[in-house]
């Protein structure tokens, strides 16, 4: 993984005296292979039926979990999951959980990450609070039906390196909430930060007297493979992450949501203020160093704007990249791969790596202007840049977002509520926001969307999920329909209401 050449941030490593040999969900140590023997090249080897075998113990233990969860009435699964939302809601923890992240995947800014945490976290409980997924979770008595909402069992879910803390703390209050077990597969250079959040949760449930292999992960280590077994053996799956992970959770043949991390592209008509755009684009682009699937990678504008747009942020601290520099920024992206990933780096860190001059090491961003939609630089996901592109109206900005944006978000900067249908209709996101940065797709307590550590495309995607994964998406319902009205003609025994054999 990339350290900062700069030495601004931490190099990856353990934290908080995390190093060493983990524990994990099934109790099992990291350190070692199934047979309590490293291999000779001190890493642990292990073969495709050993693999299936761990993820059918873990998925095994934690159905017996779940069993147990589905006896407990909603009021005392509410209160558990309280419990375990205060635990990891306390601000040492997110604290001790951000600094984790940052060092062992050298992803991020510790402080950054706190505050990403701490506002999912936050977004999650109230969210969890206003969408009730235990029990009776609806009456229509014009209608007289009833839904009553139960688990739907084991979640298996894949935890990315640019999320590891947010997706397997929300998960598992969401997971809880429906009274599920959820098993965790974390990416290999998030296992210790996905184990301590594990470990959080898992003393909270003991604390609160409930089955601790209710929240678990795999064993040590990750791999491809071992995400696949759990995929295939879980009752819903969670596919987030990069285009492996999605297209395991798309083949397994359980039910999923699968979504990946491309960015957000935003449409500006012009028609609002250039400098009002370039704060909200400033925001979604900078936010953990732009490691966010919802950061803004792209905005498309009318052509008359591009200048007042580029100037605007460059006014919000985006330093706005020439040709030859572009170049380079080219280069880099081309030539990185899984060991030498750049998402997540800083500002300073690109400002180096490019040997851009000094006024680009005090930027938050850069601001690139790419040749065309084919460019590799017409969409900047990942990294704390934004591409800007300028096009000859709004219906052919409207068509070039369409083009470069995912179908899972997107964002739209207008005076005009009438252009911002149309965009809702050409790009047809899985959720829009409104002159807003991209990331508050995930949900705001201003703009009404549920909190969500994942957005999904639908079918434009492949995917199950449109829109965010909320709380209800971890609970299977079953509504009940009574007679609403009285029978107007009894002595014909029901006929006309029901098909009746002689």
């Amino acid at each position: 993984m990339n350290g900062d050449p700069t030495g601004e941030s931490d190099e990856p490593g353990s934290a908080d005296g995390l190093g060493g040999a983990a524990t994990n969900g099934c109790d099992e140590p990291n350190a070692v292979g199934s047979e309590g023997t490293p291999p000779a090249d001190g890493r642990r080897g292990a073969s495709g039926a050993d693999l299936a075998g761990r993820a059918s113990r873990a998925v095994s233990a934690a159905r017996t979990a779940t069993d147990e969860l589905a006896t407990w009435s909603p009021d005392d699964a509410a209160s558990l999951v309280r419990s375990v939302g205060e635990r990891l809601a306390d601000r040492e923890t997110v604290s001790r959980l951000a600094r984790s992240a940052a060092n062992e995947t050298g992803r991020g800014h510790p402080g950054t990450k706190a505050e990403k945490v701490a506002t999912a976290l936050d977004a999650a409980r109230r969210s969890l609070r206003d969408a009730p997924t235990a029990g009776v979770v609806d009456r229509d008595g014009a209608a007289g039906t009833v839904t009553v909402a139960g688990p739907i069992g084991v979640v298996g879910a894949a935890v990315p390196a640019t999320h590891p803390v947010v997706v397997p703390a929300v998960l598992s209050l969401y997971g809880l909430a429906a009274r599920n077990a959820v098993v965790f597969a974390p990416s290999p250079s998030a296992v210790e930060t996905c184990d301590v959040v594990v470990e959080t949760v898992r003393r909270a449930l003991a604390d609160a007297g409930a089955p601790a292999d209710a929240v678990s992960m795999l064993p040590a280590p990750a791999s491809k493979p071992a995400t696949d077994a759990l995929f295939e053996r879980a009752d819903f799956v969670v596919a987030a992450g990069s285009e492996a992970t999605v297209a395991a959770g798309q083949r397994c043949g359980t039910p999923n949501v699968a979504a990946g991390a491309d960015g957000v592209v935003a449409v500006a008509d012009g028609s609002a203020p250039a400098e009002a755009v370039a704060t909200r684009v400033a925001v979604g682009a900078t936010y953990d160093f732009g490691a966010h699937p919802a950061g803004d990678a792209a905005v498309v504008t009318v052509s008359p704007a591009v200048d007042p747009l580029c100037a605007a942020l460059e006014a919000e601290g985006g330093y706005v990249m020439d040709a030859d520099e572009s170049d380079r920024l080219r280069a880099l992206l081309d030539d990185s791969d899984d060991e030498t990933d750049p998402r997540g780096n800083s500002p300073r860190w690109f400002a180096s790596a490019l040997d851009l001059p000094s006024a680009a090491r005090d930027a938050a961003f850069l601001v690139a202007a790419p040749d065309s939609a084919a460019d590799p630089l017409a969409t900047l996901p990942g990294i704390p840049a934004v591409a800007v592109h300028g096009r000859d109206g709004f219906d052919a900005a409207t068509a070039l977002a369409a083009e470069l944006g995912s179908p899972h978000a997107a964002a739209v900067h207008t005076t005009q509520q009438r252009r911002a249908r149309r965009v809702a209709e050409r790009l047809a996101p899985g959720r829009l926001v409104v002159n807003q940065p991209g990331i508050a797709a995930v949900g705001r307590p201003t703009n009404g969307f549920e909190a969500a550590p994942v957005l999904g495309g639908g079918t434009a995607e492949g995917s199950q999920l449109c829109g965010g994964l909320t709380p209800d998406y971890f609970a299977r319902t079953a509504t009940v329909a009574a007679t609403s009205t009285a029978d107007r003609a009894p002595h014909r025994n029901g006929a006309g209401d029901t098909l009746r054999g002689p």
